[in-house]
């Protein structure tokens, strides 16, 4: 990693620092990443190539994680050094911690990741607690729902037939729809190569949260 620090005086610096505070602007105003056009709009760029060397270098640098070939695929990483306190954030946005990955497939042994967060619109979630699970598998691509996706999760241990919801089965975690079979609760797929999975009234079946909304980097 560079130690070239951003006030630098050289023309390049002064150009990433620009483009780095309207990335971080962007952002928190918008729950998104900017394009590259708009980044080129907003830090006074003309050139996409440059704007691409730029974020490549942040990214080296250890201030965002930058994905080419995605669109809007920045991640902010509130690494500044000797900086401890999380950037300024828009009242219309709200960070959320990724605490793991969630199967949309079989089931998974659950465990907890917080090495991932989103900025979220506060408009998707209103007051409620929630959180995010990076999905991992197929079985919901019928609700459009797809592997890598991150589903923000509404926590709450009740739910309404029909409501596609976060679960756990024993130390196993899987995001289906919940609904009914002959009377008996049961999640279900939303993909015709998966089998409906019982969940029955047991301390071994958990509901987590209900899914709100999701975040998607990469649209195919």
């Amino acid at each position: 990693m560079s130690t070239t620090p951003l006030n630098s005086e050289s023309k390049s610096a002064k150009s990433i620092e620009r483009v780095y505070k309207y990335v971080q602007k962007y952002i928190h105003d918008n729950a998104l990443s900017p394009s590259v056009r708009d980044i080129c709009a907003g830090a006074g760029l003309k050139s996409t190539s440059s704007v691409h060397t730029y974020l490549r270098r942040l990214d080296e640098m250890g201030l965002i994680e930058y994905r080419p070939g995605m669109r809007r695929a920045i991640i902010l990483k509130n690494s500044a050094e000797g900086s401890s306190e999380e950037e300024p954030v828009s009242a219309d946005v709200v960070k959320l911690n990724c605490i793991g990955k969630i199967t949309a497939g079989q089931p998974i042994y659950a465990h907890e990741d917080y090495g991932d967060s989103q900025y979220v619109n506060k408009s998707i979630i209103g007051s409620d607690e929630c959180f995010m699970l990076k999905v991992s598998g197929s079985s919901m691509i019928n609700a459009h729902i797809l592997d890598g996706d991150y589903i923000i999760v509404r926590k709450q241990n009740t739910c309404d037939e029909g409501d596609i919801i976060a679960a756990l089965i024993g130390e196993e975690a899987t995001v289906k729809r919940y609904g009914k079979l002959n009377g008996k609760p049961y999640l279900f797929p939303e993909n015709e190569l998966y089998s409906p999975i019982p969940f029955f009234d047991t301390e071994e079946c958990k509901i987590l949260g209900k899914v709100v909304g999701l975040h998607r980097y990469n649209i195919n």
